[in-house]
């Protein structure tokens, strides 16, 4: 009976111990559990549809400062887009004399310089335009242009007018003035008439350059005065500085150049300008080939654009004491 008895104790404890590892999850001693198949991955939650945007007009997504959808595909994002390849920039080629200064010249080194070439340099500028200057002599300029060696002449070459003879000739057209050309007169600092008028110049020497617009000129408006030629405007200037006349009446943008250099610093200029037409011309213009009116009008279109900006008028305080628009 003891015996039996502990059998079924033994029994009872090594049933409650296999309970234990069947609950804990571990198999039963000698149990060998069947093959089992892999579960697929629970699928996850679909996703809520999101609430579509609202529909704005271009005037309500203004007022909300938000951008505009690409005109190419409404409702998109606008999207930055590579740009098509610049056009190469055009070229000219720039014709102009290099021995007239102050407006055209080279230097010890050869290099160019002057007031046309800086006035070419920023309408190229202007243009977005590669341009390169070849030189000519004076009478070479416009038949190297008609030849197609050159697309422009900027040698301060005067636009035909009446009473003022071209060098352009035949065959080609002008842009708008780019400087003037007036008449002014010169005098001594420390002998300056009252006014400019015929009355308050009668019995005053007005030195003059023989057979110039500028002697015309003055027998035309100043018959009173008495006028002295010289050979040139340089002789002329000199007279003045040693008091030999009263006034010079000369170009204008000769005489700015000169009473800013030391041998005219005895002098200044007087009154105002004398810009009759019919004497004084409509000024130094750019040449072009006939044929190239686009051209024209372009440069027409720059020149007016440096000359609204102060462009201009910086290039031209660089060699004048003066505007000379």
């Amino acid at each position: 009976m003891r015996f039996l008895l502990y059998l079924n104790t033994i029994a009872i404890i090594w049933l409650a111990g296999s309970l234990v590892q069947l609950y804990e999850g571990a198999p039963l001693p000698g149990y060998q559990a069947p093959a089992t198949v892999a579960e697929a991955p629970a699928a996850a939650p679909a996703a809520e549809p999101e609430p579509a945007a609202p529909s704005l007009t271009p005037e309500e997504m203004a007022a909300l400062d938000l951008p505009l959808p690409h005109p190419a595909r409404p409702g998109a994002p606008a999207v930055e887009t590579s740009s098509a390849e610049a056009p190469a920039a055009r070229s000219l080629v720039i014709l102009t004399e290099g021995d007239y200064p102050p407006f055209n010249y080279r230097d010890g080194k050869g290099e160019l310089h002057g007031f046309d070439i800086d006035i070419a340099t920023a309408l190229c500028e202007r243009l977005a335009a590669r341009c390169r200057f070849e030189t000519r002599r004076w009478n070479e300029l416009i038949p190297a242009l008609k030849r197609g060696e050159g697309d422009a002449v900027i040698a301060s070459m005067l636009i035909p007018s009446q009473g003022r003879d071209s060098a352009a000739g035949e065959g080609v057209i002008f842009s708008h003035g780019y400087y003037s050309t007036p008449g002014r007169f010169a005098a001594r600092r420390n002998n300056v008439p009252p006014a400019a008028t015929p009355a308050a110049l009668a019995g005053r020497r007005i030195g003059v350059q023989a057979g110039s617009v500028h002697e015309a000129y003055a027998a035309m408006r100043f018959p009173a005065a008495e006028r002295i030629a010289y050979p040139s405007p340089a002789a002329a200037e000199t007279a003045l500085a040693n008091g030999e006349v009263d006034l010079v009446f000369a170009d204008r943008n000769a005489l700015l150049r000169w009473t800013s250099a030391q041998e005219g610093a005895c002098c200044r200029l007087v009154g105002s300008d004398y810009a009759d037409p019919d004497y004084f011309g409509k000024g130094a213009g750019i040449v072009l080939r006939e044929g190239d009116e686009a051209l024209r009008g372009q440069i027409n279109e720059a020149l007016a654009a440096l000359v609204s900006e102060g462009i201009y008028a910086r290039i031209s305080a660089r060699h004048f004491s003066a505007n000379i628009f």
